[in-house]
């Protein structure tokens, strides 16, 4: 069917052929049975500012939720003007027709192919989004969509090049190759099994998806090993969940009932009051009798109103009824210890980083000094020696505490976020696991008045039964994020060759063709996660998270992205770029077809020079990060403030805003220790200089750990299984550190190789203040590369 056959077109204008196609999974609306759907057809034109009359409308089928209507139409639109609408519908003869869904294309932000002889343009389905939150809607719409050439001649020289091309093709293989059958062992390594695809990114590396699990990954699926079994991933995806469920806001300290002055895993002190009875039981766990420490059996009692526990870090500490106050320190020998200290202990006690003593050693330890002035651990027991502070190895796990600047910025982040008025008590959202991403894309989308998502949120899975405090949504979030970032559906991709750290996906639009939306709709979750004290489960790379805070993206932020190039323009900036012959301009490659972009007007006419070479770099950089993806970073920041505003984000800085979305990990030190590199032939594990470096880990709140792990790294995230799986750009690369320069000068970071060059600082204080100042001040610190 042809609409407006006969009329020329006017200029802008172009014809579109729309095949209406299917339905899927339909809502049922008909009490009585199966819906009677059709689809109504609207172009809606943005300079008039109102529809046309109903372009066009299939027949009704009768009796189903999966209707099949294969029906075509032919208009006249203008892509810079029109939007289309369909709208579904169930015929109703006694009342008016019940609405079924409906589906918006914005013609000038939906990539649409020509129709070509020799090429298939494959039916796209349609997410079905409601007109308010009211309405109950769910199902795809299938449709084909393309414009139709001007002409024929176009298809005919289309046509006539492809076969051409292809008899050079063959000429060029007879004459100058070789052709080689593939032996039947080679014949099966390049096939898939059922259900796999190969794919090449914008980066040209290859990766694989699977389309049953809707789930990427690097390696072949015949390279898979058996931990690729679909039980190991179901452990693998529940321990992802527990590391997940164990991280936590800056601002979340735990609080101790009775009025007790209660030490902390740190050694630091927190006051508590008398509402909860109950917190006290975790921390002051009592001591068992096996575990008590031992000095004989006439060991003297303690002090009158004083009692040992140990909290779950595994340190004692003294409990003083009397004054209500908790200690490291054992009452009965504070007086000895300082009266008859050993020549050989150490004057200067080790703090930890609160500024509290650590205590003292475990029992059947010695500290000694060697003839150099090195400080060495002596174990009696096992009558073994060593560098290490046996002290330390029990900070190695969570820190508690956090950085006062960052926690002042979070609380001060928290009171001024305005509460709703004139909302409901709560908001609810009711989803399926099977179907969660397209269930909250339409309960969040179809809210016109953001407030209202900043009511209580209340979760529910169909078919659960369940009250939500809290959990449900923390739930909802987890699973939620681990769908929105997947890059199974196109929108977000890796950024390196690792599986956790993402960017948006520049051809995002040809995978989806709602995915403007779509990232409107991510942002709003990201900011309720941020608004209620939730957490998101991704990590993006650092231009993203400078993007949010509309700050400056440099050339050193492109290097743990992609290192070659990164090195490409370093070699530029340090050279004369004459004989490369560049302009400024630059080729797309999008799906093997090449487009030149240029980078400034007329800039393919403008070569590079060691003049202007400084702005060919930073208009690559701008080109790669930001223009590229501007409509989807847009789109994600108009729904991100939709709940958040621009304003009270720029306390932060792109360190922190990853630790405002992603939470605190608990890093663990002697894991991050055992599988770190060390590079260069100088430093080792007994080297000074390192053994004071771990001293300094291991003192660090959590928090200054995250920050030096991004430091070095690039994120704060440790993979799912540990240090041993920590990647670079160029693939499984560990943590590494590596004699640099002199004492004079700062840490300095290559993110693109996990490598940190340490120079060789002459104290522990000296290392634990230039350490701390580089990690603090990236971002003008011209040593991080």
């Amino acid at each position: 069917m042809s609409l407006r056959e006969g009329h020329n077109e006017p200029s802008g204008y172009a014809r579109l052929r729309i095949r209406v196609i299917a339905g899927l999974n339909l809502a049922k609306k008909d009490i009585f049975g199966a819906s009677d759907p059709y689809v109504k057809g609207f172009l809606y034109n943005w300079c008039r500012r109102n529809y046309d009359s109903p372009c066009f409308q299939t027949k009704t089928i009768k009796k189903t939720l999966n209707p099949k209507w294969d029906e075509e139409f032919v208009i006249n639109v203008n892509p810079r003007q029109h939007k289309l609408l369909f709208e579904v519908f169930d015929e109703n003869r006694l009342t008016r027709d019940d609405f079924l869904g409906e589906v918006p294309i914005i013609l000038a932000e939906t990539t649409i192919l020509h129709e070509r002889s020799g090429i298939e343009i494959p039916p796209r389905d349609f997410i079905l989004q409601p007109r308010s939150p009211r309405s109950r809607v769910k199902g795809h719409l299938r449709l084909y969509l393309a414009y139709i050439s001007e002409n024929e001649e176009e298809q005919e020289t289309d046509s006539q090049s492809s076969e051409s091309s292809q008899e050079v093709s063959n000429t060029s293989t007879s004459a100058d190759w070789e052709v080689v059958e593939l032996t039947p062992n080679e014949s099966s390594r390049n096939s898939l099994p059922a259900g796999w695809e190969e794919r090449i990114d914008l980066n040209g590396r290859t990766y694989y998806v699977d389309h049953s699990t809707r789930s990427t990954t690097w390696l072949r699926p015949d390279e898979m090993t058996s931990s690729g079994t679909p039980q190991q991933r179901q452990q693998e995806q529940e321990a992802a969940a527990v590391v997940f469920r164990n991280r936590h806001h800056v601002s979340q300290d735990d609080t101790i009932g009775e009025n007790f002055e209660v030490i902390a895993l740190d050694g630091s002190t927190v006051s508590a009051n008398s509402s909860s009875s109950a917190a006290i039981i975790s921390v002051l766990e009592p001591l068992p009798t096996g575990s008590r420490r031992s000095h004989g059996d006439d060991e003297e009692p303690l002090p009158a109103g004083w009692n040992q526990s140990i909290a779950p870090n595994g340190r004692i500490f003294f409990i003083d009824h009397n004054s209500r106050i908790t200690t490291w320190d054992d009452p009965r020998k504070k007086k000895s210890h300082s009266d008859g200290m050993s020549p050989c202990r150490s004057k200067q006690p080790l703090h930890d980083a609160t500024g509290d003593t650590l205590g003292p050693l475990p029992a059947g330890w010695e500290e000694r000094i060697t003839d150099d002035s090195r400080i060495f651990y002596v174990d009696h027991a096992t009558k073994t020696t060593q560098w290490e502070d046996p002290r330390l190895k029990k900070l190695g796990g969570p820190a508690m505490r956090y950085s006062i600047q960052y926690k002042k910025k979070y609380d001060n982040f928290r009171a001024k976020l305005r509460k709703p008025e004139s909302v409901p008590n709560k908001f609810d959202i009711k989803v399926s696991r099977s179907n969660i991403l397209e269930d909250s894309y339409r309960g969040i989308m179809a809210v016109k008045k953001p407030e209202l998502l900043k009511t209580k949120l209340w979760i529910e899975f169909e078919g659960e039964t369940g009250l939500d405090y809290a959990g449900v949504s923390k739930e909802w979030f987890y699973i939620l994020s681990k769908e929105m970032f997947n890059p199974y559906y196109g929108l977000f991709e890796y950024s390196a060759i690792d599986d956790y750290t993402l960017q948006i996906n520049p051809q995002s639009g040809l995978a989806n063709e709602e995915h403007l939306s779509y990232f409107r709709f991510i942002g709003r979750i990201c900011g309720m996660a941020v608004y209620h004290g939730r957490l998101i489960d991704a990590y993006f790379i650092r231009p993203f998270y400078k993007m949010m805070l509309h700050r400056h993206i440099s050339l050193k932020d492109l290097e743990s992205v992609d290192s070659e190039y990164f090195n490409s323009l370093q070699w530029i900036l340090e050279n004369q770029p004459d004989c490369l012959e560049l302009t400024f301009s630059v080729d797309e490659d999008v799906f093997g077809d090449k487009k030149e972009v240029e980078l400034k007007e007329n800039g393919r006419d403008i070569k590079v020079t060691n003049e202007n070479k400084s702005e060919y770099i930073q208009l690559i950089i701008k080109y790669r990060f930001s223009d590229r993806v501007k409509k989807q970073m847009l789109a994600f920041m108009e729904g991100f403030n939709d709940l958040i505003p621009q304003q009270l984000l720029t306390m932060f800085d792109p360190n922190e805003l990853e630790l405002l979305l992603a939470g605190l990990q608990d890093i663990d030190v002697n894991d991050w220790k055992a599988f770190t590199k060390y590079r260069g032939g100088e430093y080792n594990t007994n080297h000074p200089v390192v053994i004071n470096f771990w001293k300094v880990v291991y003192l660090f709140n959590n928090e200054q750990r995250s920050r030096l792990l991004q430091f070095v790294t690039g994120t704060s995230r440790v993979p799912m299984n540990g240090f041993a799986e920590l990647y670079g750009s160029n693939g499984h690369q560990p943590f590494t550190i590596e004699k640099w320069g002199t004492p004079a000068d700062l840490p300095r970071a290559h993110t693109c190789f996990n490598r940190l060059d340490l120079p060789p600082y002459s104290t522990l204080e000296e290392l634990r203040a230039k350490l701390l100042f580089a990690i603090e001040n990236t971002e003008g610190f011209d040593g991080v590369d």
